[in-house]
């Protein structure tokens, strides 16, 4: 793996997405913030004039300051909520587009580094983590507001008096120091209970496919919650929940420090300084106006860890490479007879620290033909869907090489290749739709398909559309195996197609299907344990333990295997 594109963070992503508005909503929030921070400086000056002056001059002067006193509040109202509202537009927006690229990234990511990472880890990234990092964006200009009133209010305690601008600063200097410190405990908690939200994501996942076997077992069914759901559950909101407190405790603690910085204004200052108790007044004041802002920072440093942890594993998604089809022009390959693999390998990385070997394929070297029929044979761990892994380009071997007669596949000609071949994996996903135009032609063939294949009754093709694809198994498959016959590709592939289906439909897949690919001149490679049907292949290929260790000619030609009656 090697990172191919730089990491965001929370304020480039917003950045990107809309430059000018972004910094529209930083510079109001910052006029915001900045007005916040005068209103205590204006009112201690109103008060001091009213002292000042005479009842006759009390009534203009105080309908002038009025009208200025509230029209500062009303402005600083107007700028918040517009700083907010555009900041929470820009983040709603951009967690949509990258919602939409961490969709791309993952299309475009290599096979095997997507089954590496997951479906829970996958599905988690585009829900939970860009829903965190959305609500910690928003909390930026609601930061930037405090921050700035903060720093505000620090300069009128310089102007008022030094030596306690100081003290304050010295003061807030150490409790930000001390604050990092359950902050960096809460991030680590924070990191652990995600880490766990995988472990549930593939609980719910197992509890929903795996309904019908846990209905048949009370005590696996509650072990399996117990185990699966509950305990990872309660351990990743006690994290949660100790993560908080910790923050929510370093939070209180810093209204305790503004109180803490009073008692020293108040108590310990006049005793060694010449110490005005107007100023002390306007200290005072100003350090309770503070205590709040400071507050809000350090209470919003939660959203910004979540965010942050969210963001960290979002942008782990970029340490995995692209799929060099991905990246490729597409290059258009000429005809061929024969499809070959010469002594590819592969090896999976390993999962965990055991002394365990990871699972690697030996040395194959094949060669298939256009118009013919191959069955591969094996136990479990002999390398069959491996092999048709590397077949169907999807992995990349570690070493050796495809080809299309004498030309080899490279990273160029992957795209074009892929094209050429059709395959249905034994974990297949049937889509429901057809994702390309379509003929009136098209419709007739798929409901010739429809019907010969059993399904009629079952599901209809309306406007590029299948009506239902909630099938039995068996149906499933032969629902895929008519997307794929009309797809019309030159190579097919078939991971264990015929296990789910009954003897008649069995029956008509080799000997009636298979057959018509031949004639029409398809290669078809097919995963399989049915060995009463070896008759219907042109050769069988043994593998064991990741190496190919015979191959078969069968004994009945296919020449006497009758014309199908199976529309196509």
């Amino acid at each position: 793996m090697k990172a191919k594109h730089p990491h965001i963070s929370i304020f480039t992503l917003l950045y990107k997405y809309s430059p000018k508005l972004f910094v529209f909503a930083v510079v109001v929030g910052a006029i915001a913030g900045a007005l916040y921070s005068l209103i205590i400086p204006f009112l201690l000056r109103e008060l001091d004039s009213q002292t000042k002056n005479s009842d006759a001059m009390l009534s203009a002067i105080d309908q002038h300051q009025a009208e200025v006193f509230f029209g500062i509040c009303l402005f600083i109202l107007v700028a918040k909520a517009l700083s907010v509202i555009t900041v929470n537009n820009i983040a709603k927006s951009a967690v949509a587009e990258l919602r939409i690229n961490i969709a791309q990234k993952i299309n475009k990511m290599m096979i095997s580094h997507v089954e590496h990472i997951g479906f829970p880890r996958l599905l988690n990234i585009l829900t939970d983590d860009v829903n965190n990092l959305a609500a910690a964006a928003v909390a930026i200009p609601m930061l930037l507001v405090s921050i700035v009133t903060v720093v505000g209010m620090l300069g009128y305690l310089a102007v008022l008096n030094s030596y306690i601008f100081l003290i304050v600063l010295g003061a807030i200097f150490l409790g930000v120091f001390m604050f990092q410190i359950p902050v960096a405990m809460a991030s680590g908690l924070y990191q652990k209970a995600r880490a766990l939200r995988d472990v549930i994501q593939e609980g719910l996942r197992g509890l929903v496919m795996g309904a019908y076997e846990l209905k048949l077992n009370k005590q696996k069914s509650e072990a399996y919650i117990n185990d699966e759901l509950m305990v990872p559950q309660r351990k990743s909101a006690t994290l949660e929940k100790v993560g908080d407190a910790v923050l929510h405790i370093a939070g209180t603690s810093s209204d305790l420090l503004s109180f803490f910085i009073i008692g020293v204004v108040v108590f310990i200052v006049p005793k060694y300084l010449n110490f005005p108790v107007s100023e002390s007044y306007g200290v005072v004041m100003a350090l309770l106006y503070i205590a709040g802002p400071v507050a809000n920072i350090l209470g919003m440093m939660q959203h910004l860890k979540v965010g942050q942890v969210a963001l960290h594993r979002i942008n782990q998604l970029n340490d995995f490479d692209e799929d060099s089809a991905a990246q490729s022009a597409v290059k258009s390959l000429k005809p061929w007879s024969e499809f070959s693999v010469k002594a590819v390998t592969y090896t999976y990385p390993s999962q965990t620290d055991s002394q365990d070997r990871a699972f690697s394929l030996s040395p194959v070297s094949l060669s298939f033909y256009a118009g013919q029929i191959n069955f591969i044979v094996g136990g479990n761990g002999s390398g069959k869907s491996t092999l048709s892994k590397l077949m169907s380009l999807h992995y990349a071997p570690t070493s050796g090489g495809i080809y299309f007669d004498s030309e080899k596949i490279n990273a160029e000609d992957v795209f074009q290749a892929r094209s050429r071949i059709s395959v249905i994996f034994s974990n297949y996903y049937l889509f429901g739709k057809l994702y390309r135009e379509f003929t009136s032609a098209d419709k007739d063939k798929i409901n010739g398909y429809i019907k010969s294949l059993g399904l009629e009754g079952k599901t209809e093709f309306i406007d590029g559309c299948f009506t239902t694809t909630k099938l039995s198994d068996g149906q499933r498959r032969r629902l895929a195996l008519l997307v794929a016959l009309l797809e019309d590709k030159d190579i097919y592939i078939f991971d264990e197609w015929a296990a789910d289906q009954d003897p008649e439909f069995k029956s008509i897949f080799y000997r009636e299907i298979l057959q018509d690919m031949k004639r029409n001149n398809k290669l078809v490679i097919v995963i399989t344990h049915d060995d009463r049907y070896f008759d219907c292949a042109d050769r069988v290929i043994f593998m064991e333990d990741g190496r190919v260790v015979r191959e078969q000619k069968t004994s009945v030609s296919n020449s006497a295997i009758p014309a199908a009656e199976f529309n196509f």
